[in-house]
């Protein structure tokens, strides 16, 4: 009597702690393996893995790369059916199966004294009872109702098959089974298909394939496999199959039969080109990423090289992006990178590459370009049209754009190298004011490695003790004496000498060094202040940057501690794009500053966009009127008018007025008639070492008080300290 030690296969287990990507390739490289069990330490079954379930799942649930680092006991079949290896194939298709007929379609488990031995599946299965059938049909007739009986039930359980079961006889390929499923996916009925070949339902040469490959079959006595076959519906629709064919033998071992067994692939195929267009372009715009852009350009670059024609890669920046998504909102910042990407594609012409490399950041390649010409009017029609206003949500946004081209052959021949320029023409173009496009310039090349060596050198200084702090006075009008000091940074390079804050302080932003250098200062300019005279306060400038670590607080609660400077001495200066980027966190922060006893200055008052909003969000204890106001006070109504207004706006509402820039005593005059209470500039002192401002400070000390009035035709007494 046939058993079912007669009838598994010994497929090598996995575990149960095995990452989904060993699964993933062991499938990938075993096509014929359809089912994987799943052991513990002792060699006893705790699950089931089958073929189709595991990468559907994958593909839908997943992802290849999230799933890879996944346990598959997380996919697994829990509950396998487990059958013996002693149970005789009839009593099992008769008895055990009868209660789990669910089980035939991801198979089952052989075991023998409750550790693993074998899988089955339906294949196997079908052509051992196939041969079971016959030898108990000859040998014991009188057993033909238990015969009737198995057959019937697995003729349920190919019924029941999600997965196309077909029957072929040898002699003329003509069906002799087709399966409910079967008739689905083909859009067939059994009826029709029955006693017919594939030549009387495909077109002819199709036909003739699938002959050939039954013959094949016959031929080699091998399983074979068709791993992906577009086969079409009679309603003209395509499913994608992937079969499985044996030839099954009769008694003198001649091919009787071919069986197939199919599953449709399609979700699954669709899955995966969802998963690879994910992998080279942006969800968001639909445009090639970074990825594909590279592989456009590499490709271009070789069209090129064989047809002479130069190439031309624009790098685009939104102008003002980030100003739209601060104020606005990111879903706001979202809607103008899809308006932006429409743009962009309007602009370019058919062959050429739109893409987004990330954030406000596109590219274009540009193929076919015969003379500069052609990049140029390209670059024209990228600025003018997002120089036009974008509707978001109702609102009209003028965004911008900077665009920086560079041209292959003579900007470079590697994709890497002509990004690489393009982005530097791109640099010099947003520096020039924006709004505008340049072409890639030699020099631009030697700028940039200037910029890299300064970068390495700013990022050892801090470690090298090569920054020290200078001291500026602030000198108020109403008391006619030095009430205040800022804290200016320079940084004395060893072999370039003294570096101008302008040029290391906004590349200190930009590398993500600010916040360790305005610990620093903060920090040293405290103990400093902790020697002078207790009516000085000192003033430390604030970068944005400081308030995105969110630590400014304690680096502040720290600096205080450790140098004994009482918190009321101490003044921070920001600039009011503190409070336009990330406005509730940042306000939340200088309130705990104020907290602390820490005044509060707004410095450059009326050059940004809404400063008056300012005033009404945060007490600030200071605002600092903007040198350019000051420079035109003498022959400027206007800049008069307006430090009159900003003085009597600042009087109403207690907050002190201080006039930076301040060169000539007829400056001063005039800023004390307006109302001005503090200033501040070369004409009391240029920022000077701690050791002159010791001494500077320690003749303010000795006179206590300075003179009531500056005479207009004389310096004040401190200029010559300065």
């Amino acid at each position: 009597m046939l058993k079912l030690r007669d009838a598994f296969n010994p497929v090598v287990p996995a575990r149960a702690e095995d990452y989904g990507g060993v699964l993933y390739e062991r499938f990938r490289n075993e096509p014929d393996t359809l089912i994987i069990p799943v052991v513990d330490e002792a060699n006893r079954p705790v699950g089931l893995l089958d073929r189709n379930s595991f990468f559907l799942r994958m593909a839908a649930e997943y992802g290849r790369a999230l799933y890879a680092r996944r346990p598959i006991s997380e996919l697994m079949n829990h509950e396998p059916l487990l059958v013996d290896v002693d149970v005789p194939l009839a009593d099992f298709t008769a008895d055990s199966l009868s209660a789990r007929p669910s089980e035939l379609l991801s198979g089952f488990i052989v075991t023998q004294n409750g550790l693993y031995k074998g899988v089955g599946t339906i294949l196997e299965l079908l052509q051992a009872s196939s041969d079971a059938n016959r030898r108990v049909a000859k040998a014991l007739a009188e057993a033909n109702d238990q015969a009737q009986r198995a057959r019937k039930f697995m003729t349920e359980i190919v019924e029941s098959m999600p997965a196309v079961v077909f029957v072929k006889r040898a002699s003329d390929l003509s069906y002799v089974l087709l399966n409910r499923a079967g008739e689905q996916m083909l859009g067939y009925s059994r009826e029709e298909m029955i006693g017919k070949t594939d030549a009387d339902f495909y077109q002819p040469d199709l036909a003739a394939t699938y002959r050939d490959r039954d013959l094949e079959v016959f031929a080699s006595g091998e399983v074979k496999i068709v791993e992906e076959d577009n086969i079409p519906r009679r309603d003209g629709a395509v499913v994608t199959l992937r079969t499985k064919k044996r030839a099954i033998l009769d008694a003198d071992g001649r091919p009787e039969y071919l069986i197939g067994v199919s599953e449709d692939i399609s979700e699954r195929k669709r899955a995966e080109a969802q998963i690879a267009r994910l992998a080279h372009y942006d969800p968001l715009t639909e445009l090639p990423n970074r990825v594909l852009f590279q592989q456009s350009l590499r490709e271009a670059l070789s069209r090129s090289a064989r047809q002479a024609e130069p190439v031309a890669v624009h790098c685009i920046d939104l102008d003002r992006f980030k100003l739209v998504n601060d104020t606005l909102g990111h879903p706001a910042g979202d809607a103008l990178l899809k308006a932006a990407a429409e743009r962009l594609r309007g602009c370019a012409r058919e062959g050429d590459t739109v893409a987004r490399l990330g954030g406000d950041e596109f590219a274009v390649v540009q193929c076919g370009v015969v003379h500069g010409a052609d990049a140029s009017r390209l670059a024209t029609r990228i600025v003018e049209a997002m120089a036009q206003p974008f509707d978001i949500h109702g609102q009209q946004v003028v965004a911008g754009a900077s665009v920086g081209v560079a041209m292959s052959p003579q900007d470079g021949l590697e994709p890497d190298e002509l990004l690489q320029k393009a982005d530097m023409a791109l640099y010099r173009a947003k520096n020039e004011g924006r709004g505008a496009f340049h072409f890639f310039e030699r020099a631009m090349d030697e700028t940039l490695q200037a910029r890299r060596l300064l970068e390495l050198d700013l990022r050892r200084a801090l470690g090298a003790g090569e920054f020290t702090l200078h001291y500026q006075p602030l000198y108020s009008l109403t008391e006619d004496r030095i009430t205040g000091c800022e804290a200016l940074v320079r940084w004395c390079h060893p072999e370039r000498g003294m570096i101008s804050p302008a040029e290391f302080v906004p590349l200190a932003e930009e590398i993500g060094l600010i916040g360790a250098i305005g610990d620093w200062v903060l920090r040293e300019a405290c103990l400093e202040a902790g020697s002078w005279p207790a009516g000085i306060r000192l003033a430390v400038n604030l970068s944005p940057m400081q308030f995105r670590g969110r630590h400014l607080v304690e680096s502040v609660i720290s600096s205080l501690a450790a140098s004994g400077l009482d918190p009321r001495r101490l003044e921070l200066e920001i600039t009011e794009s503190v409070l336009l980027q990330d406005s509730a966190a940042n306000l939340a922060v200088l309130h705990d500053l104020k907290s602390l006893g820490v005044r509060i200055s707004m410095d450059d008052f009326g050059t940004g966009y809404s400063s008056l909003s300012y005033l009404r969000s945060f007490p600030f204890d200071k605002i600092k009127i903007d040198q350019t106001f000051v420079r035109d006070i003498i022959d400027d109504p206007n800049a008069r008018a307006i430090i009159k207004a900003v003085t009597d706006l600042g009087a109403s509402l207690g907050i002190v007025t201080t006039a930076e820039g301040v060169e000539t005593v007829e400056q001063l005059e005039q800023l004390r008639r307006q109302g001005c209470q503090e200033i501040q500039g070369y004409l009391i002192s240029r920022p000077v070492p701690p050791a002159e401002l010791a001494m500077l400070l320690g003749s303010v000390a000795a006179a206590d008080v300075l003179e009531p009035e500056i005479e207009t035709d004389a310096m004040p007494p401190l200029r010559a300290c300065g």
